[in-house]
């Protein structure tokens, strides 16, 4: 089983808010508004708070502090009983159940609404769509992530460098929006550190192509 959150990240000044907030709870940003470097640099300045940009560091310093867009709660659907078909090339080419453990990047699925899973409705990326995999990583922690600060630091160390060469555009001023699957702390006891990493639209509206290269 996989672990699953519901929250997003604002994309100016880095608050965690709840899963149904349309607005940020600390600066009023609206959920999916994009901002710049110098807007951020703005809000934290005014507000006492380090440059989020990392200032003179390199910008994936700040980067992999703060970009985190938690988890949208995903699982297998009632009727979604038959094995995926993958091509020659590894491609999904026949949709069906994929086991979220074997989930690739440039995996395109659906899925419901539980915050435990095994399983996702995986189809080929020019069908309807939610989900896309942008990268299945490995992390080297010692510690269980649970906290929400411990997870902002996974994804930005894990998800936020692949997405953007997995999208050609990088994720803090993307249309695109992104998240992860965890390991349960039973599956992290057991040895389990693969992270699966994956985009959507902001509105979870469906895709019928890859986002792969869409510059977007």
């Amino acid at each position: 089983m996989r672990r699953v959150n519901e929250r997003w990240v604002c994309k100016r000044c880095f608050a965690d808010n709840q899963g149904e907030a349309a607005t940020c709870a600390r600066c009023g940003l609206a959920r999916g508004s994009e901002s710049t470097d110098a807007d951020r640099q703005q809000w934290a300045s005014a507000a006492g708070l380090p440059d989020p940009t990392g200032g003179d560091q390199p910008a994936w310093r700040g980067l992999l502090r703060f970009w985190w867009v938690p988890v949208l709660l995903i699982t297998l659907g009632v009727g979604w009983f038959t094995a995926a078909r993958r091509g020659d090339d590894g491609a999904l080419s026949g949709a069906g159940t994929v086991q979220v453990d074997d989930l690739r990047a440039g995996d395109c699925f659906n899925a419901g609404e539980e915050t435990e899973i095994s399983d996702v409705h995986g189809v080929p990326c020019d069908e309807p769509h939610a989900y896309e995999v942008f990268a299945v990583q490995t992390y080297g922690g010692g510690a269980f992530p649970a906290s929400d600060a411990q997870l902002e630091t996974v994804f930005g160390e894990l998800c936020v460098p692949p997405f953007q060469t997995y999208v050609g555009t990088a994720y803090q001023t993307s249309e695109l929006w992104a998240s992860f699957v965890t390991p349960t702390e039973d599956g992290w006891n057991d040895g389990d550190r693969e992270f699966i990493c994956y985009l959507f639209e902001e509105d979870e509206s469906t895709m019928t192509r890859s986002m792969a290269g869409a510059s977007r």
